[in-house]
């Protein structure tokens, strides 16, 4: 009888497996997903590698874009998809950014069929926004006496080449004579609850470090946070996007005036090196 019983179980479970081979998946093609956002929210500029798929409330887990993700449903769907991006633009570390509201649609599904999605994603209401453009005569950074460099505008009638969003860019130039650089900002930002990021375009064939400045104990202090990475070689223009986590920064207690600062150094041996900097921001909860 105990024979019996496993022989049934085993053909069963072979019938099973070979029903549910043999089911043949619709499929989801995402190639990119995009932002729509408002100059106030700082342009819409994005660098969104990854999303997290769910089908009628069902996660399908995590996608790297452009994705083509297999759906064993027919028929009319709800497709959900949430934009992820690399935290502090490491490769391994991929967040679901908390300020992009997902996009959902109703789709039709069949069997070998696929579907092709142009997810378009906005910001989340209420955030608090902290811009920097580049789009003005002045800006709102500050360079210390040990920077030797000073920070250029660069607009669309000057250097159309250069420019990322058919407006203007700031960025500075180092070489053998003023080699350093370095700028703050001097906003004294409060400090917030929950997720703050900082959002940046730029391009560099140089190393740039993000860090923090803030007084604790009466002590001016400066703490290096992120290392930016040559986005392109010796001389020549490729933007990069990155999204810097700095909500531990802004929560931490015992510090104030806090802010940010970007610094560089021309490499050694090298004549020049050339930074691009466009839509600096900080998002982070609204009050």
């Amino acid at each position: 009888m105990t024979l019996t019983l496993r022989v049934t179980a085993c053909l069963a479970l072979l019938f099973a497996s070979c029903k549910k081979s043999d089911e043949v998946p619709a499929y989801v093609v995402i190639p990119s997903v995009t932002v729509d956002a408002t100059n106030e929210e700082g342009g819409s500029t994005s660098k969104i590698t990854d999303v997290w798929v769910s089908v009628n409330d069902r996660s399908l887990g995590i996608w790297e874009l452009p994705a083509r993700v297999p759906v064993l449903a027919s028929g009319s769907n709800k497709i959900n998809v949430a934009a992820a991006v690399k935290k502090n633009g490491a490769f391994d570390d991929r967040l679901r950014y908390p300020f992009y509201q997902s996009y959902n649609a109703q789709v039709d599904l069949a069997s070998e069929m696929s579907v092709l999605l142009a997810p378009v994603v906005t910001y989340s209401e209420p955030l608090s926004f902290w811009l920097e453009s580049f789009n003005e005569g002045s800006n709102q950074f500050n360079i210390p006496e040990e920077s030797d460099t000073t920070l250029l505008l660069y607009t669309a009638a000057s250097n159309p080449d250069i420019i990322l969003d058919g407006s203007s860019c700031g960025g500075f130039v180092l070489t053998p004579e003023r080699p350093r650089m370095s700028m703050y900002t001097d906003e004294n930002f409060t400090p917030t609850v929950g997720p703050a990021f900082l959002e940046l375009d730029y391009s560099t064939d140089m190393e740039i470090t993000i860090g923090f400045r803030y007084v604790q104990d009466g002590n001016q202090r400066g703490e290096p946070w992120l290392i930016l990475v040559p986005t392109a070689s010796e001389g020549n223009l490729r933007w990069n996007k990155v999204y810097i986590d700095v909500s531990n920064f802004l929560n931490t207690a015992g510090i104030s005036a806090r802010n940010f600062y970007l610094a560089a150094a021309l490499p050694s041996g090298r004549n020049s090196a050339h930074v691009y900097l466009d839509n600096f921001k900080l998002v982070k909860n609204a009050p």
